[in-house]
């Protein structure tokens, strides 16, 4: 039949075609071929390789320096901070920067979550033409305010001696600050050691810049003091000062002058006779060894005695609004402690002495 013949034929066509073979026919009935166009397959990109970024370099190579004590590690630039760990005395220790006032050292730690920590800066030994980064500490929520403390002091639930006492900070320490009071006497600082991480510390033991840009907490009302210039003296024979526990191994308070941090500094205290607290200590040093102390009650007189730890150096009688000069050798810790003048006479004296460093 001439279809099978012709079906036949064009069967054969495709199948050699497949093999670049072509075959004409006459008897060959001409079937129209429909090829449908496709679009070229669009090019699918290969993933390109992102390079990570390169590993940091420290701008400077840490500087090597050597305790002079065993000193704790902190977490931030206050004893009131987390404690890391310690490092034992005269241990090498790899030091990458330090706070602006050159009291802290941040060094590294590998004991801190992060590798990093802080030392108080006068118990270590470094080459004295080391350069030492600054490296300014960041508040986690505070006003980007900082304070210095210039003396150990009372960090208190609220703005006033009358609120209850949450713990103590220390010459040197840092504070990060969140706002004042409205009389802007006192600073509500970050606090770890509180409940709700804030307390509050008094602006005259601090070295604070740039206060009037601080906010006003509300209801932040301070309590009725007595001014510290001057405390009265009471000689009610039912009246003594409160025992506060200093002594000689643990003072009052602990002075440390030096050109980069503190110069003058006041302590608060109370002693009485012949009952209550009989006599406070108070431990300082000066890196000039010159220092004017100058007494404030409303009346009345204390004897001094400066010591050296071992032996009494100098005994003198120091009324109050009275200046009295001391010139003892540079860089060495003095103690100083004050009683009352006549240990015989029932009396209650609550002072403040102003200590200062004379250039």
């Amino acid at each position: 039949m001439r279809y099978s013949t012709t079906v036949l034929l064009f069967s054969s066509l495709v199948f050699l075609a497949g093999c670049d073979v072509h075959i004409a026919s006459e008897n060959a009935v001409s079937t129209p071929i429909f090829v449908t166009a496709t679009l070229p397959a669009t090019a699918i990109p290969l993933p390109t390789h992102t390079p990570l970024p390169p590993t940091p370099v420290p701008t400077i190579a840490p500087i090597e320096g050597v305790t002079t004590t065993q000193v704790n590690v902190r977490a931030e630039t206050s004893t009131a901070s987390s404690n890391l760990g310690s490092i034992a005395q005269f241990s090498k220790v790899q030091i990458i920067g330090r706070d602006s006032s050159t009291s802290w050292y941040q060094i590294i730690f590998a004991g801190a979550p992060n590798g990093t920590g802080w030392i108080r800066a006068e118990y270590v030994q470094v080459n004295a033409g080391a350069e030492i980064p600054v490296i300014e500490s960041v508040s986690g929520s505070g006003s980007g305010v900082s304070g210095f403390v210039i003396q150990k002091i009372n960090v208190r639930s609220g703005p006033g001696t009358t609120f209850d006492t949450l713990g103590e900070l220390n010459p040197n320490d840092v504070v990060f600050i969140l706002g004042k009071d409205e009389s802007g006497a006192w600073m509500q600082i970050e606090f770890a050691n509180s409940a709700n991480g804030t307390g509050w510390a008094a602006l005259e033991f601090l070295r604070v810049e740039n206060t009037d840009s601080l906010p006003v907490v509300a209801g932040a009302t301070p309590t009725a003091e007595i001014a510290a210039t001057t405390p009265a003296v009471q000689t009610n024979s039912s009246l003594s000062a409160m025992t506060d526990g200093d002594s000689m191994e643990a003072p009052l308070a602990r002075i440390f002058f030096s050109p980069q941090g503190a110069r003058s500094a006041r302590v608060n205290g109370s002693v009485s006779a012949p009952n209550g607290d009989t006599e406070d200590w108070i431990e300082f040093a000066s890196y000039n060894g010159s220092i004017a102390i100058q007494l404030f009650c409303s009346n009345g007189t204390l004897q001094v005695e400066l010591q050296d730890g071992t032996e009494v150096i100098e005994k003198f009688l120091l009324a109050c609004s009275q200046t009295h000069f001391l010139n003892v050798p540079a860089n060495q810790s003095h103690l100083l402690r004050l009683s009352e003048a006549d240990a015989s006479i029932t009396n209650l004296t609550n002072y403040t002495l102003v200590m200062e460093s004379i250039k």
